[in-house]
C-alpha cells in the first residue's frame, strides 16, 4: 500500500487521510476479503451499516470513495473484471447532486436534548452531548477521550495525535489517530463544562470519561439507537417506553452538534483560524494557517461566548420547562467536518 500511495500525486494532508480511512474503516472490513467477493451488493450493505453506526454522510462518502479508487485500480489491472462500486449517471446536461442543508440546534435545544438523553441513558450521556456541542469534538474524540487527556487545571481537553479517536468496525473497537492531523489539538473549556466533567470524574474511576455504566466503551450506534435518537425525535409513537421523551430538533445527528458549535462560533464572529484551530480543520489558505495564530482575548471572547450561550440556554429551560414545538432551521454557512 506505501507504493500505491506514493504514486497519488496528493498533498500530504489528503494522504494522511486517505491512510487514517484505509487503517480504520477500510482494512478491519475488506482487508480480509478476497477482492472477488467485493460485490456492489456487500458495499450497499457496508454503506448502510456505517449510515446505521451514525457516521456522517461526508465521512461516508470519503471511505467509499478510496475504497472506490482501490478497486479502480484493481480493475485496471486486471485482477477483477470492473469496479463493482458504480456511480449515478447524471440525468441532462446540467444535472447535479445538490447537499442537504446540514440541522443544527439552538444552546437551549442542546440541554432540552441532553436532559432527555439523561434520562434515558444516564448522567454520562447527557453530559457526552453538552460536551460535544460546547467543544465541536467528533464521536470517536469523545468515546476515546482518556481521562489524563483532561487537564482541567488548565481547562483543557486534549486530542492526542495517536490514540485520540475511538474507532470501531462490526464487531471491535479499537484507541487510534484522530481524523487527521490537525485533529489533534487542545481545546480550551468553558467554566461551567469544566465544573460539570470534574463533577462527573469524582463520581467513578473508570479509565475513560465517557463509558458505560460497566465502565466499557460505548458502541456509537448502540448509543445513538437508544438514547440519541428518541432524546432528539421523541418517542411519542412508541407506548410502551420506559422514558417519555418529546421532539426537539428532529433530524438533528451526533455529528450535527458538531455543526451546531461552528454555528454558534460564527454567530459570535469569532475569526476563521480560532475556528479552525478549535474544530480541527486544515484551512487551504496556507499563508493564513503558517502565519496566523489565535490571540489570547480572541480565545477568551470566544470562550465568554460559550460560557453565556450555557447561562441563557439553562436560564431559560429552567424557566420554561415545556419545549416549544421544533421549527424548521437549518444551517446555510460552514460545515464542520
Amino acid at each position: 500500500m506505501a507504493t500505491w500511495f506514493a504514486a497519488l500525486d496528493l498533498d500530504p494532508r489528503t494522504l494522511d487521510n486517505y491512510r487514517s480511512i484505509l487503517r480504520c474503516h477500510i482494512q478491519p472490513r475488506w482487508g480480509s476479503t478476497p477482492l472477488s467477493d467485493i460485490t456492489t451488493l456487500t458495499v450497499n450493505k457496508w454503506i448502510t451499516e456505517l449510515h446505521q453506526r451514525g457516521y456522517a454522510t461526508s465521512t461516508i462518502g470519503s471511505i467509499t470513495k478510496l475504497l472506490s479508487m482501490l478497486l479502480t485500480d484493481a480493475a485496471d489491472e486486471h485482477l477483477i473484471p470492473d469496479n463493482p462500486i458504480h456511480k449515478r449517471r447524471r440525468r441532462g446536461r446540467r444535472s447535479h447532486r445538490i447537499e442537504p442543508e446540514k440541522i443544527w440546534a439552538t444552546p437551549e435545544e442542546v440541554v432540552r436534548i441532553a436532559d432527555q438523553a439523561t434520562a434515558l441513558g444516564g448522567e454520562a450521556a447527557g453530559l457526552l452531548i453538552i460536551t460535544a456541542a460546547w467543544t465541536g469534538c467528533r464521536w470517536g474524540e469523545l468515546a476515546g477521550l482518556h481521562r489524563d487527556n483532561l487537564d482541567l487545571d488548565r481547562g483543557l481537553l486534549i486530542v492526542d495525535p495517536r490514540v485520540g479517536a475511538l474507532h470501531e468496525s462490526a464487531h471491535t473497537r479499537w484507541l487510534g489517530p484522530p481524523k487527521t492531523a490537525s485533529s489533534a489539538r487542545a481545546i480550551t473549556l468553558p467554566p461551567f463544562l469544566v465544573d460539570l466533567l470534574r463533577n462527573h470524574l469524582q463520581r467513578h474511576d473508570g479509565e475513560f470519561v465517557f463509558t458505560t455504566e460497566s465502565g466499557t466503551w460505548l458502541w456509537r450506534s448502540t448509543f445513538i439507537r437508544r438514547v440519541l435518537n428518541p432524546a432528539i425525535n421523541g418517542n411519542l409513537d412508541r407506548p410502551n417506553a420506559h422514558v417519555r421523551t418529546y421532539p426537539i430538533r428532529p433530524g438533528l445527528t451526533f455529528h450535527g452538534l458538531r455543526h451546531s458549535h461552528k454555528t454558534w462560533l460564527i454567530a459570535s464572529n469569532t475569526p476563521e483560524i480560532a475556528q479552525a484551530r478549535r474544530l480541527g480543520h486544515h484551512l487551504h489558505n496556507r499563508v493564513v494557517e503558517v502565519y496566523s495564530h489565535v490571540a489570547p482575548e480572541v480565545e477568551q471572547r470566544l470562550i465568554n461566548a460559550l460560557q453565556r450561550r450555557w447561562h441563557t440556554a439553562t436560564t431559560m429551560v429552567q424557566t420554561h420547562p415545556i419545549a416549544p414545538e421544533p421549527a424548521p432551521r437549518h444551517l446555510t454557512s460552514g460545515i464542520a467536518a
